[in-house]
């Protein structure tokens, strides 16, 4: 499954490098590219991963999901 979200706070290529290893870390996550100039994240899951775990896997950094 393909799912996108838009981030807010990253900034540079270590904000997008830091995205990429807590959103590649969830269970199921195949793949995860994070787009910079557009803030967006692009994610393939073998099941739905849904907006409450993405944001879990944020907690304590200083990046976050734009509501």
């Amino acid at each position: 499954m393909k799912k996108e979200v838009l981030l807010d706070g990253v900034k540079c290529a270590g904000c997008a490098n830091t995205v990429q290893e807590k959103f590649s870390a969830i269970e199921g996550v195949e793949s995860v590219e994070v787009d910079l100039a557009t803030k967006k994240a692009v994610l393939e899951s073998q099941t739905e991963i849904d907006t409450e775990t993405l944001n879990a896997a944020l907690a304590g950094t200083k990046y976050s999901l734009v509501k």
